[in-house]
């Protein structure tokens, strides 16, 4: 089983917002621009326009964050959609709950 150490819970046309579980990712993220949202224990990062939240994904995807499946406009989704308008390319790492505790990973997708 891979180790998650943060995945994308939500990201749309105003912010992209980043869980951490492994501390370690921290400095990386506010490397790229990332602040602490202290109210939903979360990091979140200002993109105001597709190029943008591109660039933040190909970032997050080269840190290794994993992008969250599910319903309306998912990450992974919103990942998928940049990949088809030409701002990104390549592959990313999906994650998917299956009850709380558990959850599977698609990589390569």
């Amino acid at each position: 089983m891979n180790t998650v150490q943060a995945y994308v819970t939500k990201s749309d046309s105003d912010f992209v917002r980043v869980k951490i579980l492994d501390a370690k990712i921290k400095e990386s993220l506010i490397d790229i621009g990332f602040t602490n949202d202290i109210d939903l224990n979360e990091y979140k990062i200002i993109t105001p326009n597709d190029e943008i939240l591109a660039g933040v994904f190909k970032q997050l995807r080269d840190l290794e964050v994993y992008f969250s499946d599910g319903r309306e406009w998912c990450p992974a989704e919103v990942f998928e959609y940049l990949r088809d308008k030409g701002l990104l390319t390549g592959k990313f790492t999906m994650i998917s709950w299956t009850s709380p505790d558990k959850y599977f990973i698609s990589p390569n997708k």
